[in-house]
């Protein structure tokens, strides 16, 4: 083994593990997709192999086929949990690339064996081979749009949230939520969101954490442009932030880019701002929504009087509300962190929610929760590193909430 330079060692090898954390991500993407490619390569050639056996049947070309490609999936699965290198996104990625890389070309394969079979004069195929080639095609276009497409699609999300008459007052209160930025870059949809934020012209916005999702190095490389675009956030009575799961503590990455913004951090604490003609008690839970100072926090909002301010909890985590009674006096709960489940299927809904709500307030707008209003943005951006970067039936938004008289 070589020895290092004393007082060199340690330094060089932090600085190593950096870069390697920096380029897992591309590493793992690189490697799911090389290894989606050579299962579908293998599954054309035992599909090739079974044809050319005489008068085998089409049952059996799939099936060789299919079996081909399944057992490379499996044996990429196998290295990824054995590397110990990646969590579960890394198999969730695995998943989504053996289903729009290894299905369609394993069905492109299948058809050029079919075409070259009626070519040789051998019998043409059955209907249900073409029908599993068809089939076996459609995730390609659905994944193309699911990687491309939607993840840019932003929607803006109007909702009026009734208030008691008692503390309604007579002026109007809009509220900006922008969720879950999660970005290593600064582009045309992140400075959109930001648009669109500031075309609402908000009273107040409100940010429920997750600003940038990246290495330490895409950091110090983004977080000027970073800084700039969530400086240009203002609005007459604040903008409030709280912290979600990539941001960190006090020396955390969202502490780096809201240095110098004029943003205020919320830490398991209530601000108190006058709009209009009423007063907001905004109250900012930490990430452990479920903590003794995050109780407090609630607690302090209930026990605002009937007929003094509207109540607003802020939280990363929608589950917040389950700890709120029946009815309570939180006039409204506001959350991010599901990204309305980012990959949503027709009739089954959000694949995942990683929350406690149902399912239907996890894909994200207005709900009430035993009484109690509750907002969750779908967010802007999505879930990165191991995760396939992707939406489907769930496109980004940023949320425009107007409190009013309930009556």
């Amino acid at each position: 083994m070589r020895g290092s330079e004393p007082g060199t060692g340690p330094p060089r090898a932090a600085a190593a593990g950096r870069r390697l954390r920096a380029r897992l991500p591309r590493v793992l993407t690189l490697s799911l997709t090389v290894a989606a490619v050579v299962s579908a390569a293998a599954g054309v050639g035992a599909a090739a192999l079974a044809s050319r056996r005489g008068s085998v049947g089409s049952r059996t070309v799939l099936a060789a086929g299919g079996a081909a490609a399944a057992v490379g999936v499996l044996a990429a699965a196998a290295l990824v949990v054995r590397s110990g290198a990646f969590a579960l996104f890394g198999l969730v990625h695995l998943a989504y690339l053996g289903l729009t890389v290894t299905v369609p070309l394993l069905a492109v394969g299948l058809a050029v064996l079919a075409v070259a079979a009626v070519r040789g004069g051998r019998a043409a195929p059955p209907k249900a081979l073409w029908a599993v080639v068809v089939l076996g095609l459609v995730p390609a276009p659905v994944g193309a749009y699911a990687t491309h497409v939607e993840p840019g699609r932003l929607r803006v999300d109007h909702h009026v949230v009734a208030v008691d008459p008692e503390r309604a007052g007579d002026d109007e209160v809009r509220i900006a939520v922008l969720a879950d930025l999660q970005t290593n870059r600064v582009g045309d949809h992140e400075r959109r969101a930001v648009d669109e934020v500031l075309a609402a012209e908000p009273d107040v916005i409100l940010l429920p954490g997750d600003l940038f999702q990246g290495s330490d190095g895409e950091l110090e490389a983004l977080q000027d442009d970073l800084r700039a675009l969530l400086g240009r956030l203002e609005a007459p009575h604040g903008v409030f932030f709280v912290r979600g799961d990539v941001d960190g503590g006090d020396q955390g990455h969202a502490a780096r880019v809201l240095e110098g913004t004029g943003i205020e951090v919320l830490v398991d604490e209530v601000a108190e701002v006058p709009v209009g003609d009423r007063v907001l008690r905004i109250g900012g839970t930490a990430l452990a929504y479920d903590s003794e100072a995050a109780d407090a926090v609630r607690t302090d909002l209930q026990g605002t009087p009937t007929d003094g301010a509207v109540t607003i909890l802020l939280s990363h985590r929608p589950d917040t509300v389950l700890a709120l009674p029946e009815s309570s006096r939180v006039d409204l709960t506001v959350a991010g962190h599901t990204h309305g489940g980012q990959v949503v299927l027709p009739v089954v809904g959000p694949l995942l929610t990683f929350t406690d709500v149902p399912r239907a307030v996890a894909r994200g707008g207005l709900h009430r929760i035993d009484g109690n209003p509750i907002y969750v943005s779908p967010g802007v951006g999505l879930e990165r590193e191991q995760a396939p970067q992707v939406r489907f039936l769930s496109r980004p938004a940023v949320g425009i909430l107007t409190l009013r008289d309930a009556a």
